[in-house]
Order: C-alpha cells, then structure tokens, then sequence
C-alpha cells in the first residue's frame, strides 16, 4: 500500500496539476533525454506501431512519440489515479490515440491492466523508484514477453555513479553544465541557483537509482539483445534493448 506522503502528492490532484505547471531547470537536459529515447525506436516514423509507457504519469514521454509519429498509438500505466485522470486533460489533442490505465509495478499485477502487446515499450523517469528485492530486474522479464518480435524497450532514467568522488564530479559538471544554460537563456539575468529557487524540487518518493552496468545486464538477462546506454550526462541515461 502506498504511504501517506505518496498519498499527499503523486496520489494528489492538486498537487500533481502544481507540479506539472512548474517550469523545470533540469529541461535542457531532459530535453535531450526524450529526443534520444524517440530515436532509439526502430520502427519507420510512419508505421503505425503500439507503445506502451510504464509509469506513465500524465502520459508525457508517450505524448511526445505520438506527436513524433502520426501513426501510433499509446497506452498509459501509471498507479497514480490523479496523474491518469490529468493525461487527458494535458494530452487532449490526441485524446483519440492514447488510453491511460490503473497499474502498480510494485508487483506483476500491472500486467492483468493491459491487453495484447507492443510494438515500443518505453519509460521515463519511473523505474529507479523500483529497486527493492531487485523489482526492476523482474519488471524487465515481464516487459520482454509484452514486446513483440523486433520491438524495443527503452528507458530514460537516472543511475548512480560508482563511487562517492565520482557522484560529486558528475554533480559539479552538471551544474556547471545547467547554469551556463540558464545565464545565456536569461541573458545574464539568473543563474542555476535562483532557477532552481523558483523551482523548487517536488516529492519524488525513494530515489534508489540503479548500477547502470547491473541494469544493462538484467535487461540481457530478461531476453534483449544489443543492449546498450544509447545516452548519458553524467546520471542520467537513456538505455534499453531489443527484441529479436
């Protein structure tokens, strides 16, 4: 069962209709982020594939290949019954192409929301919440028999670094990184310290980001072949695999 501060916030319409309003200093990265993990799909930017986004929230990774991809399609899972109930609304203009449904990936029971497989499944920023008795590694098993033959998974998330010392010279270099940004974007008029002060950071729940060396090796474990980190900055990557 979720706790209360997830019940006070993912689980929140109000504060989720907040927090999706909120400008992000992280974008000019995250940015990047989406663009790779759409380029990474294999399929014609025609065909009229099926995706499927696992800890979708409101739908804004699958949101972003349907309006890359006229021809697809998306289904949505997300436990947060907020977060599905605002898709709808922040994504209306493909209201016609994209369905959103009640999913926990806390156990195998997300699987009995879905029907049929897919062409794409694809995730951002949700599973390194899911580290506990090695839950992602599972969820990785139970993604490859939802992708069909020449399909992909693809997965935008954050990992973290092998030692301490090494957290610390990612963390300088992204911020030195963000704030050159932000200066040249305001034309010398904030840096990343007063960005990040009017944006201030949100609950997220337990971050337990992963080994991405561990992570690659579970998605080969599951099944995936040419499995790689597609993209990286520091922490954050872009990794998956395919299916043969």
């Amino acid at each position: 069962m979720a706790d209360a501060s997830w019940q006070d916030t993912w689980g929140d319409k109000g504060f989720i209709e907040n927090w999706a309003t909120k400008g992000s200093w992280q974008a000019p990265i995250r940015d990047v982020q989406t663009a790779m993990a759409l380029r990474m799909i294999p399929h014609p930017v025609e065909a009229p594939i099926r995706v499927l986004d696992i800890g979708a929230g409101y739908g804004a990774l699958a949101a972003a290949v349907l309006r890359d991809r006229p021809n697809a399609t998306a289904v949505c899972l997300d436990a947060s019954e907020a977060m599905l109930k605002l898709g709808p609304e922040k994504n209306s203009d493909l209201k016609q192409r994209m369905t959103f449904v009640p999913g926990s990936l806390e156990s195998s029971d997300w699987l009995k929301s879905l029907d049929g497989t897919f062409d794409a499944v694809i995730s951002s920023r949700a599973l390194h919440h899911f580290t506990a008795n090695q839950r992602r590694r599972y969820i990785f098993k139970e993604v490859f028999n939802l992708v069909r033959s020449a399909g992909c998974f693809i997965n935008a998330d954050n990992v973290q670094a092998a030692t301490k010392s090494l957290t610390e010279r990612y963390r300088r270099a992204r911020n030195e990184y963000l704030d050159r940004i932000v200066r040249q974007s305001s034309r010398g008029k904030m840096t990343l310290a007063e960005a990040k002060a009017a944006t201030p950071s949100s609950y997220h729940g337990p971050h337990n980001n992963g080994y991405l060396e561990e992570e690659l090796a579970w998605l080969r474990e599951a099944g995936f072949v040419d499995v790689d980190c597609f993209w990286k900055l520091t922490t954050t990557v872009v990794y998956g695999g395919f299916k043969p």
